[in-house]
């Protein structure tokens, strides 16, 4: 390789933000000082102090190594990676988030897994929030194109976040891969707006051949969907990435936490959802019995599918009048058991404290429970649709639990 040529470009899309794109590309440099990195930064037309200040701390911080480049319009993720990769010269492209904490000795564990093995397509560090619990670590399919983070909230040391596995798909958010097979899979397609395009380039990397990886001994910080706006365009980018991916992408959540020594469920949403077994939970019941509130919590969070401990928590603080804590833990309450009555127990809840953003998606979902649950004909129809789709793909244990929940519904 020419002693010119980068190890790798790191590519950042932004949209405003200044402050978290400083952080992240200070914590870039910080980290990876003894890596020769290419630094490109895509504004995708900045409002704020994005204007003046990238382009002087970029050079400060990487010199020569340092691009920006600015749209007049916001042209969204897609297109913003896309053109920072045509402006790179390295034979790897690392696309990052600005909303990113990089940490020491991140880049090698994702460049060592990339040349060691020639069957891995891409790879991506273990994605953590500030507290330390997982905010992606891959993603796992509840259905055809419905795609959720694994054991996302999970703490950091639990056993199931350090295991090695391979993924259909990871986030964009921090991905490592090949510049010419990013570009044979022809880069990410730009009809997406903000969402899916990390989906639909991981699932051309797999028709290639290739595999996918998280390498959790590489850490990043995320503080995820900093960007405003975000989500505004979900159901359009579903739509096109069940149209574009079909047959590409296939549900496999059982897979993956029942190899871990989990189950699953049918809620009330009528979707796939993992669970702690019941054995697991007796266990756990056993051991927690009479425990005071300050050995409780650490054990709920150690068991993060735990609904008893979580609800030991709830009243607890509910019997305090501490509504902050409460909510939070109905919330999770929620999560692990998508159910009418788990979200009507937040829904009172909400009445003492100020709305918050997610409340507008929790209602949707708690309205759709109640369709599912007034509406029999609606629910029949649906739950006969999913077997008959996991009938026709060959797995019979979904088919066989979806028939569980129809004679649960309809005894």
């Amino acid at each position: 390789m020419d002693a010119r040529t980068p190890e790798c470009s790191v590519i950042i899309p932004v949209f405003n933000k200044w402050e978290l794109t400083g952080d992240c590309l200070k914590s870039l440099r910080e980290h990876s000082s003894e890596h020769d990195l290419e630094v490109i930064v895509v504004d995708n037309a900045s409002s704020d102090a994005t204007i003046t200040e990238l382009e002087p701390l970029g050079k400060a911080l990487f010199g020569e190594r340092f691009t920006a480049v600015r749209f007049s319009e916001n042209k969204n993720f897609g297109p913003g990676c896309n053109a920072g990769a045509e402006a790179a010269t390295a034979p790897f492209l690392f696309f990052l988030n600005n909303d990113t904490l990089l940490t020491p000795g991140w880049f090698p564990p994702l460049i060592r897994a990339l040349n060691a093995d020639e069957t891995l397509g891409a790879v991506g560090p273990l994605l953590l929030y500030g507290d330390n619990t997982v905010q992606h670590l891959g993603v796992a399919y509840i259905a055809s194109g419905s795609g959720v983070h694994l054991y996302r909230s999970f703490p950091r040391d639990h056993p199931v976040v350090s295991k090695s596995r391979k993924f259909q798909s990871l986030t964009g958010a921090a991905l490592l891969l090949r510049a010419d097979l990013f570009r044979r899979c022809g880069e990410f397609y730009q009809g997406y707006k903000n969402g899916y395009e990390d989906q639909e380039l991981c699932a051309r990397i797999r028709q290639h051949g290739k595999t996918l990886r998280c390498i959790p001994e590489s850490v990043v910080y995320h503080l995820e969907s900093q960007s405003s706006g975000r989500h505004d365009d979900e159901n359009h980018n579903l739509a096109l990435f069940r149209g574009r991916c079909r047959g590409l992408v296939h549900t496999d959540i059982h897979h993956h936490v029942m190899r871990d020594g989990f189950t699953v469920f049918i809620d009330d949403l009528l979707s796939i959802c993992p669970a702690m077994s019941e054995e697991d939970r007796a266990a756990l019941a056993a051991r927690a019995k009479g425990l005071p509130l300050s050995e409780l919590l650490p054990l709920a969070v150690q068991n993060p599918y735990w609904p008893e401990g979580y609800e030991r928590i709830a009243e607890f603080f509910e019997r305090a009048d501490n509504f902050d804590h409460a909510i939070a833990a109905q919330i999770k309450l929620a999560e692990i058991q998508p159910t009418i009555s788990r979200y009507m127990n937040v829904r009172k809840l909400l009445e003492y404290v100020p709305a918050p953003p997610w409340k507008d998606l929790f209602e949707n979902k708690l309205a759709a429970m109640k369709q599912y649950a007034a509406d029999k004909h609606l629910a029949l129809r649906k739950v006969n649709a999913v077997r008959n789709y996991y009938r026709s793909g060959h797995d019979p244990f979904l088919e066989a639990l979806y028939a569980r929940k129809l004679k649960k519904m309809f005894p």
